[in-house]
């Protein structure tokens, strides 16, 4: 095999229009020109070489989120520069996203946040990366 990163990741969403808000207004992604979208159904997000796919769900009284505990997927996050760390979580905060944690260690700085669903997402910088001190 000769993986050469992650493609794409996939959300259900209850409510197609307001979680294209929350990824396109708010985190400020672009719907993509690599792939088709299906309005009302589907779109797909570029996400630096990657997708997300944004997908109306058919049911939406059952969830398997992105979660904390329980088998299944945990979370999955985005890569930010250093340098705008501090402003991705005042802007999140600003927009009255509830933060679940965030911390500036060592090597890694990351917030943790839900989208309108309850997924739980990261944002999260590699200062040494970016030529910042650890702290």
């Amino acid at each position: 095999m000769n993986i050469r990163g992650l493609d794409h990741v996939a959300l259900n969403v209850r409510d197609l229009n307001k979680s294209m808000e929350f990824y396109t207004g708010l985190l400020g992604l672009k719907i993509s020109e690599r792939e088709f979208q299906k309005p009302g159904i589907e779109f797909f997000l570029d996400c630096g070489t990657s997708l997300i796919g944004v997908i109306q769900a058919k049911e939406t009284d059952r969830e398997h989120l992105f979660a904390n505990e329980g088998v299944g997927a945990n979370h999955f996050s985005f890569r930010i520069p250093a340098a705008e760390f501090d402003a991705v979580l005042e802007k999140l905060k600003a927009a009255g996203v509830p933060i679940l944690f965030f911390k500036k260690r060592e090597r890694s700085w990351s917030v943790y946040f839900c989208d309108p669903d309850g997924n739980k997402l990261e944002m999260t910088a590699w200062p040494a990366e970016d030529g910042f001190s650890s702290c």
